[in-house]
């Protein structure tokens, strides 16, 4: 749209694509506020199907645009299942209504306090709900050119569905065999019929009874049959689902009054946008999933049906021919088979709840059998008695003493919302379908109730009886034309479905369609978490994998590619330049194929300079988008990477770990040190010059020229160091933590340290800085990596020799020691063991002894004297 209104000049009605443009985005927020909610797997869930047509007359100017809408959940009004939400509207208006406002309305503040939000126990006042939330939405509806009065019907119609959802019934016992109803809050019926419009007790007679015409005798008369608790509420229900379907209906009508082209329909080129949701597995799937799910099987069924045909006519046209044993034939046979499961006319699963409902008292028992009796051998539907009938299977179900049964679950388990178990028990209300992205078990305690259609016609007078003209004009016609015939039978919802569904893909199929795939990165509503299996199972139950293989298996899959990859004038200029000498050397563009290595000599030069400039361009477009924060720590991680790849047993578990300059809880009590200076203070060991037994804790500070060793307690130094006397630090190749900084002219000698972290990573971390930060003063610190190492300690100098320790669990014994190392010592070795820490064996001529040295990975290190 943004492409379209960039090229596109005004027509000759001066309506420009921007407007349009903005009407369609604008009436984002208002649908999504009417036709959104709040469930397991997304905050702001789209519970409709919504295209969007962009039309163009016939000299290809943008003349205006539609929205259509398709399979409104509206079962959500009255109820929705656990820790989700009804439509946002709802909650909006309470919580972002004026005083004014909310006194016309006749409404609290609390969403507690009505029924049709407090059917989970997800809690209803959210406080990150936006009180301006309604503000937005009636400025949103201004600039798209809905009247305030228009306004108001909208907001007065969910106020009066939010009261009817209060209305309680009470059973009333009479004389005759049919028991009835009475009405015990009808301060809520009036608060609904004022909002309405219409007469409170006409309102009420309408909720507790029905009227039947009687044909007997050459007169037609009424006869009122009151309705007990159960299907008063029905009715009740019923009503708020068709109202709020009426004022959804209504708010894309006024929406299209304000873009829709007048233009004749033929003399239109519409380009379309579908926007539907996806495939829908939870815990408890209920009639409206199976509708949702049939919906995806049957736009699957088209996007497999569409490829097969288009890529077959490309292999055609290629000269190669199209594998009849492919993937998408078998799909499109499966989606043949599912179908006349699910939409036979006779025996398919809506038909027969369809009959069940006609039932004088239908059950859900009953609806069950008549799915296993027609369809128990169907190898898409599996039921408990199907499973029950294949006892012999061991390895798929097992009998338990409660009658119950065991099933091992072969439903995708990345899909469903929440963890389940490995097994689950098949109990009597529950039938399963294999779909294509995987099973899913449907529990139909209340498919027969939620199919039912129970908006009979004294409730579609009673509306038309409005004295608000909005609230009459939203029937429509052909409901009230139905509706005169008082007896006759409303359409069941899944009727309603059936009809919108193949409008919808009227709609699509006569398009030509180009699918966009959405991926959910994972099932946690999370945006910086990708779970790879989760969309791995996407790619390959949508036939991806699939798709790309029967395009990659044509010799010109290569233009393509290049083509999607340079979306750029250069890049096209190139990609031409390449075709015209193909084409003047003689070969033909169609038939070359691209290998990665072109073999023609012609090719090579091209196609190594394409590759040169992605991969440069790539590069350039990430070193953009980087902050200098997060450039300063990979020139740290390179800075690691130069000194201790392939050199240092600890390195490779140092890259994926963070790299930090300052401890927790850094505070410097010293005034002879400037803070803002610093580059990192971390807690360090500092390992004694004369007894390496001996740690004392020191607080390690580098600032731009100096290192500073503090006591820990008092924070006095002990020790400075500029950068220009180091003349190296030296560390070993194993997985230690201990360093050495080698200091010129030093009376002292050199300082031994070690981190209180037992492996390499934070001495990998500060020796990377110190040699970093050296060079960005002009200072060259040589890393001096080895598992023999010389100190000097005061007028002495140390050798220290670094080896891998022993097993933990393994016993010392003779031929473990040094040949110095008397059996008697056996014992204190062992103790030292034990401890699994870095052991010094200081050698001199006449004695050895085991010092600990807290952290490391249980390396050895020998000292030498001289």
């Amino acid at each position: 749209m943004e492409y379209i209104a960039t090229i596109a000049g005004k027509n000759s009605r001066q309506i420009t694509v921007e407007h349009v443009k903005d009407q369609l985005l604008n009436s984002n927020p208002v649908l999504e506020a009417f036709g959104n909610a709040k469930t397991v797997r997304n905050d702001n869930s789209s519970r409709f199907g919504k295209y969007m047509d962009l039309q163009f007359d016939s000299n290809g100017n943008p003349s205006g645009g539609k929205i259509n809408t398709y399979l409104l959940e509206k079962s959500r009004v009255v109820t929705q299942q656990q820790n989700e939400r009804n439509f946002h509207i709802f909650y909006q208006l309470l919580n972002g209504a004026e005083p004014e406002l909310r006194e016309h309305l006749q409404l609290k503040e609390s969403a507690k306090y009505y029924k049709y939000l407090n059917e989970t126990a997800d809690d209803v006042d959210d406080a990150n709900i936006n009180k301006d939330s309604l503000n937005n939405i009636i400025n949103t509806m201004n600039s798209i050119g809905i009247s305030e009065k228009d306004q108001l019907s909208l907001l007065e119609g969910i106020a009066a569905i939010l009261h009817l959802g209060n209305i309680n019934f009470e059973l009333v016992e009479s004389g005759t065999t049919t028991p009835g109803s009475k009405i015990t809050n009808m301060e809520e019926v009036e608060m609904a019929a004022e909002l309405l419009g219409i007469d409170s007790n006409a309102l009420a007679t309408a909720l507790i009874s029905r009227s039947i015409n009687d044909y007997a005798g050459r007169s037609k008369k009424a006869i009122i049959v009151p309705l007990d608790v159960e299907k008063a509420e029905f009715s009740r229900d019923a009503l708020a689902k068709a109202l709020y379907s009426y004022l959804f209906d209504f708010l894309i009508q006024k929406v299209n009054d304000q873009i829709n082209s007048e233009s004749d329909d033929n003399q239109k080129c519409v380009i379309g946008v579908l926007d539907i949701y996806g495939f829908e597995i939870f815990e408890k799937n209920s009639f409206e999933q199976l509708i949702i799910n049939t919906c995806n099987e049957k736009l699957h069924q088209h996007f497999i049906n569409y490829t097969l045909i288009s890529e077959r006519e490309e292999y055609k046209r290629a000269g190669y021919t199209w594998d009849t044993n492919f993937y998408f034939s078998n799909q499109l046979e499966r989606s043949k088979e599912m179908f006349q499961l699910i939409e036979s006319k006779d025996k398919g699963i809506f038909a027969l709840l369809d009959e069940e409902c006609l039932m004088p008292v239908p059950s859900t028992t009953s609806f069950l059998n008549k799915l296993d009796h027609y369809h128990i051998n169907h190898k898409y539907y599996d039921s408990c008695k199907k499973t029950r009938s294949r006892r012999v299977n061991k390895t798929r179900s097992k009998s338990f003493s409660n009658g119950t049964r065991q099933r091992r679950s072969i439903k995708a388990p990345m899909l469903v919302a929440n963890n389940t178990h490995e097994s689950e028990v098949i109990t009597h209300e529950v039938f399963w379908l294999k779909h294509y992205a995987g099973e899913v078990d449907y529990s139909i305690d209340d498919f027969v109730e939620k199919n039912n259609d129970t908006l009979h016609s004294d409730l579609v007078f009673a509306l038309q009886s409005s004295k608000k003209e909005t609230f009459r004009d939203l029937i429509p016609k052909s409901k009230v034309a139905k509706s005169s015939r008082v007896s006759r039978t409303p359409d069941t919802l899944g009727m309603q479905f059936r009809t919108s569904l193949a409008n919808l893909m009227k709609n699509v199929t006569s398009k030509t369609p180009h699918y966009i795939r959405c991926i959910k990165p994972n099932t946690t509503k999370s945006s910086t978490y990708f779970d790879e299996s989760l969309c791995l199972a996407q790619c390959r139950y949508l036939g991806l994998l699939e798709n790309i293989r029967a395009r990659r298996q044509l010799p010109k899959y290569a233009v393509p590619i290049i083509q999607r990859t340079w979306r750029s004038y250069r890049a096209h200029c190139l990609l031409n330049g390449m075709k015209r000498s193909i084409i003047n050397s003689g070969n033909d563009w169609i038939n070359i194929k691209w290998e990665k290595e072109p073999a023609n000599e012609k090719l090579k030069e091209a196609f190594n300079n394409l590759k040169y400039i992605y991969y440069r361009e790539m590069a350039k477009k990430y070193r953009r988008n980087i902050t200098p924060e997060r450039k300063a720590l990979l020139d740290w991680k390179l800075s690691a990477s130069i000194l201790f790849k392939n050199k240092k047993k600890g390195y490779r578990q140092s890259v994926k770990e963070k790299f930090t300059k300052f401890a927790p809880d850094f505070e410097l009590k010293t005034p002879l040190i400037n803070q803002n200076v610093i580059q990192m203070h971390l807690p360090i060991n500092k390992i004694h010059r004369r007894n390496t037994k001996k740690q004392v804790d020191r607080s390690f500070i580098l600032t731009n020229s100096s290192i500073y060793i503090l006591n820990s307690e008092n924070s006095k130094i002990k020790d400075m160091i500029n950068l220009s006397d180091i003349s190296s630090i030296s560390t070993s190749p194993l997985n230690d933590n201990i360093m050495i900084i080698h200091v010129k002219n030093s009376s002292k000698g050199d300082l031994m340290l070690c981190t209180e972290e037992r492996t390499a990573t934070k001495i990998i971390s500060v020796i990377s800085y110190i040699w970093m930060l050296g060079r960005k003063r002009g200072i060259q610190i040589p890393i001096d990596i080895s598992d023999e190492i010389s100190m000097k300690c005061y007028s002495q100098t140390c050798k220290f020799v670094f080896r891998e320790a022993d097993k933990l669990n393994e016993k010392a014994s003779d031929s473990d020691l040094p040949a110095k190392v008397k059996p008697a010592e056996i014992k204190n070795r062992r103790r030292a063991k034990s401890f699994g820490a870095n052991k010094f064996e200081n050698k001199s001529n006449s004695h050895k002894r085991n010092i600990s040295i807290s952290g490391g990975n249980f390396n050895t290190v020998s000292r030498v004297q001289s």
